[in-house]
């Protein structure tokens, strides 16, 4: 059996899977060379039929794929060349070349002249999974011819230069219109900043198996819209208001009284059967619900927050300190389930254990905000950017909640567990996004997911709405994500960004 897409497979897991198909299984290296090879010659014909092709070929096991496609492609008539870029060549990348010279294969040594013809495909087969750091010497020559490249790049099992587990860039990377990978797909081809540099995500099954023993450490998921639309369906309609739960929602300071508007329409239009907004003074909250009647008000204060309310939404729009007050003992000690947001997020007393399940959503400067406090001093916007995925974890693991930290490709983490949704774009680069992904997950909690579901599922659900927001107007606000969540929950058990599987 295939894994399944979803499933995300870390480096070191790989290079397990690969010895135990090998060793213990008996799959000679060489056939599974061949089907890597085989899988994505097939994708450069069906994609540029006709096209020449040009093949930088590393000197380790991803150089031989290259050598072994070049030579495939050349026995269909492909005008190809494969160029050998660095030194050291193993066994395996030694076979190839007489391989691919004995069948008549144009192989030459360093690199080509540059090639100014958009018709040409170049092929990354530099480095494989099993790189780490900034390429170097002849290989970061390699990297940089590929980035001068004006035609389309394919990149074998990843490009060359982006970590295969975090997405991390430590130099220069190659920029690939479309990445053939082995067998399952890695977290760093759909992390930022590796996302962007991995194209479209081919996965090719080759015959490569798990090795049994191991136990799935570094392991992570992306977000699939077929689960994420289990769980939504499997949701009790219930019969009233009450059986689809109770948001509270602690938003709103008077010179931003939008952000609580838009969380609590969010929640309503998720499915939330009763939403109040907490207020320290009703009067000055009435404006906030003038145009959306079906909320209700209640003043709240330090011990009586929002009675009645299943789960909480703490933080949109409170950007005065003094409507903050209070809300390290809510953190500490209310056991109701509660998404912290925003300027809440300055207020958690980071050495204070939760009172009861909380789900942060953190833009990256939030993010960087909170791990300074932990003790990262260094920590930035644009640190968090370089190393998303250390950065969530470390957040989840030291805060002990669920954290879903916000922008391309949205990263959800709880202990070890790591999440990274496809869905999302250029609609939710707009104000009160996230206001609105904070109401989203706070009414799921409500009706019943777990922290971690409900978060996974929100943030689909959120992203979704962003795309077809965009689809519907180009200059969509915020208030239309929440018109449009309805749409979401019911979108196709399908997504255009998750991998397609190549068999044979």
């Amino acid at each position: 059996m295939s894994e399944p897409i979803a499933r995300l497979v870390s480096a070191a897991a790989s290079a397990r899977g690969d010895r135990f198909t090998i060793e213990v299984l008996g799959i000679e290296s060489a056939l599974l060379m061949e089907r890597a090879a085989l899988a994505v010659a097939h994708e450069v014909v069906a994609r540029w039929p006709g096209r020449r092709v040009v093949a930088l070929c590393g000197p380790g096991n991803n150089g031989g794929d290259g050598l072994a496609m070049a030579r495939q492609l050349h026995g269909w008539g492909v005008k190809v060349e494969a160029w050998l870029v660095g030194e050291r060549r193993g066994g395996v990348a030694q076979a190839q070349i007489r391989m691919a010279e004995a069948v008549g294969v144009a192989v030459g040594v360093g690199l080509p002249e540059p090639i100014r013809d958009p018709e040409v495909v170049a092929v990354d087969a530099l480095l494989g999974t099993g790189s780490a750091g900034a390429p170097r010497g002849a290989i970061a020559a390699g990297v940089s011819w590929l980035l001068g490249h004006v035609g389309p790049v394919v990149a074998i099992d990843l490009p060359t230069g982006v970590d295969a587990d975090s997405g991390e860039i430590a130099g220069e990377a190659v920029r690939a219109a479309l990445t053939v990978t082995m067998q399952a797909s890695k977290p760093g081809l759909h992390i930022t900043p590796g996302r962007e540099r991995a194209g479209e995500v081919v996965i090719a099954a080759i015959g490569l198996r798990e090795d049994p023993a191991d136990g799935g450490a570094g392991a992570a998921i992306l977000v699939d819209p077929g689960l994420v639309r289990g769980w939504l369906e499997a949701l009790r309609p219930g019969a009233h208001k009450g059986e689809r739960g109770h948001v509270g929602v602690i938003a709103g300071s008077p010179e931003t009284p939008g952000a609580a508007v838009l969380a609590a329409t969010a929640a309503l239009r998720c499915g939330a059967g009763l939403v109040t907004l907490g207020a320290r003074e009703v009067a000055g909250a009435a404006a906030m619900i003038a145009h959306r009647p079906e909320l209700m008000l209640q003043t709240w204060s330090e011990g009586q927050v929002i009675v009645g309310a299943d789960v909480l939404v703490v933080g949109p729009g409170l950007t005065r300190e003094q409507d903050r007050a209070g809300l390290a003992a809510l953190w500490a000690e209310d056991p109701r389930p509660a998404l912290w947001d925003a300027s809440a997020l300055l207020a958690i007393p980071l050495e204070l254990r939760p009172g009861g399940p909380r789900v942060l959503t953190p833009h990256p400067g939030e993010a960087a905000g909170l791990l300074r406090r932990l003790g990262h001093a260094g920590a930035s916007s644009g640190s968090v950017q370089g190393a998303r995925r250390r950065a969530v974890t470390r957040l989840s693991a030291a805060i002990e909640a669920v954290v879903v930290l916000k922008g391309e490709g949205t990263l959800i983490a709880e202990g070890e567990r790591l999440a990274i949704a496809v869905s999302g774009g250029p609609g939710l680069a707009t104000a009160g996004s996230g206001d609105c992904l904070s109401g989203f997950i706070a009414a799921l909690m409500a009706r019943g997911l777990s922290p971690w579901a409900a978060a996974l599922a929100g943030v689909h659900v959120h992203g979704v709405a962003g795309e077809l927001a965009v689809a519907a107007h180009p200059g969509a606000l915020a208030l239309d994500l929440t018109a449009l969540a309805g749409a979401a929950m019911v979108a196709a058990a399908e997504h255009p960004r998750m991998p397609r599987r190549r068999l044979g």
